[in-house]
């Protein structure tokens, strides 16, 4: 007598959520029968879509949708990792030698960023947490990050399994001294509230969102969460044309990298509106030329008032105005 086939336990709210299948990251978009096949499948939609090998419909019907149309699969439920809370993923990663994760080096789009690192036998004394790709799902019991982690300055979530901003504040709003966080290679629902997540936020100076598929209108959307921001990078994501920031936000910014996005020519003189910017990356964003409205090509522009660096590697610019602070 065989062994009677049970399904394996899955969250209460598995559509939408993010799981890991063969080292693989996707979004669950659909989870119940697929006939004529017995059992229990997941449709997932993967963030490489050339995993994948349908746009969501099996046998004529249409079970979920995906944005590339070879972008999902259903796999068995069995086979997907919907990740550990952060406590965990703490514990896994930190338990046998602490010293050595801190000695990791952290750069965030080619700055290397120094962070005190101390000799640290408890969690409490730990300056700087690296979880990138444990499958980070969410914070764990209420308040222990808080109680566990105090000290903590530089977060990496990168390549996690969170799946939107919310989950990611109820980690961060324990966390009162963080300054720097990476959160690149994840995709995030964003927030209903933005502004009711400033003090989770609140002391952020450098932010990593490298290849997330986010759009520029999003960022912005997203922004009035880091009020203290100075260092953001949003290279690799969907980012085409440029919008002029308002109500207030990116006021602080001093650095920003957008490179490896397929910018709209002249949009990027919508980013003159950040006063304190110093740093400008827009390497290998398909440019031929940038020409500000005041000034022509070679003549000093009073646009960018702050700008020291203007990066344009690996465009093909033939015209190019200055600013009077450009290095």
């Amino acid at each position: 007598m065989g062994t009677e086939y049970t399904e394996p336990e899955l969250p209460a709210d598995p559509v939408g959520r993010r799981v890991s299948c063969g080292g693989e990251r996707a979004t669950v978009r659909y989870v119940g029968p697929v006939p004529p096949t017995p059992g229990l499948w997941l449709g997932v939609e993967w963030d490489n879509a050339e995993r994948g090998k349908h746009d969501g419909s099996h046998g004529g019907v249409q079970y979920f949708t995906c944005r590339h149309p070879k972008g999902g699969s259903f796999v068995r439920p069995a086979k997907a990792s919907f990740g550990v809370d952060f406590l965990t993923a703490l514990q896994r990663t930190y338990e046998f030698n602490t010293e050595e994760v801190l000695s990791e080096e952290i750069t965030v789009s080619s700055k290397k960023l120094e962070w005190l690192a101390v000799e640290a036998r408890r969690f409490e004394s730990l300056p700087a947490v690296m979880l990138n790709c444990q499958e980070v799902n969410g914070p764990g019991a209420p308040g222990e990050i808080r109680k566990t982690t105090p000290n903590v300055r530089w977060l990496d979530l990168s390549g996690s399994l969170l799946s939107s901003w919310e989950e990611v504040s109820s980690i961060t709003e324990q966390l009162e001294k963080l300054e720097g966080l990476q959160l690149s290679n994840n995709r995030l629902r964003l927030p209903s509230d933005p502004s009711a997540h400033c003090q989770a936020f609140s002391n952020l100076t450098v932010l990593a969102l490298n290849s997330c598929m986010l759009t520029w209108l999003q960022v912005l959307e997203c922004a009035v969460m880091w009020p203290q921001l100075e260092n953001l990078s949003l290279e690799n994501n969907n980012i085409t044309e440029l919008h002029r920031p308002e109500g207030g936000v990116l006021q602080t910014l001093k650095y920003l990298s957008l490179s490896c996005n397929p910018l709209v020519q002249d949009s990027i003189l919508s980013l003159s509106a950040l006063p304190r910017l110093e740093e400008l990356n827009v390497s290998n964003t398909k440019l031929s030329a940038i020409r500000f409205e005041d000034a022509a090509p070679g003549c000093y522009t009073a646009m960018f008032p702050s700008l020291k660096v203007l990066n344009v590697d690996q465009n093909n610019i033939s015209e190019v105005s200055e600013s009077p602070h450009s290095g």
